[in-house]
């Protein structure tokens, strides 16, 4: 498709991170699928709560009609345990960030079953 990319690209880490980033798409994920869940989890962290339903809101589970956040996130924490170590460090210090944002949200609510996973005790 035309001006659609063929990876991602976050240019808040490093060229070596970048390119592990892009293996990982090309062996286990999609093309652009790490730029995409960090680019809407960077929404929910900015956006004012007025703007945005909570984004641990239980939807109706089917991914079509009500996606989840949450997968997104997960989607992040994948990425981060399948870098390697230097890359995954470097990722996990933008996502930490936009993590604490949101948990500073007065209508975050990060404890509880899923979809309030928060993020499999990470914290």
């Amino acid at each position: 498709m035309f001006g659609q990319r063929r990876y991602s690209t976050i240019g808040r880490i490093s060229g070596s991170a970048q390119a592990q980033i892009i293996r990982l798409e090309q062996t286990r994920l999609q093309p652009g699928l790490i730029e995409q869940a960090l680019s809407l989890w960077t929404a929910i962290a900015r956006a004012p709560s007025r703007r945005l339903p909570s984004p641990f809101d239980d939807r109706c589970g089917v991914a079509a009609c009500c996606p989840q956040p949450a997968d997104e996130r997960d989607l992040l924490e994948l990425a981060i345990r399948a870098l390697p170590k230097k890359s995954s460090r470097e990722l996990r210090v933008i996502v930490e960030a936009l993590d604490l944002r949101i948990l500073e949200r007065p209508d975050a609510f990060p404890y509880g079953p899923q979809p309030h996973r928060w993020w499999h005790s990470a914290f």
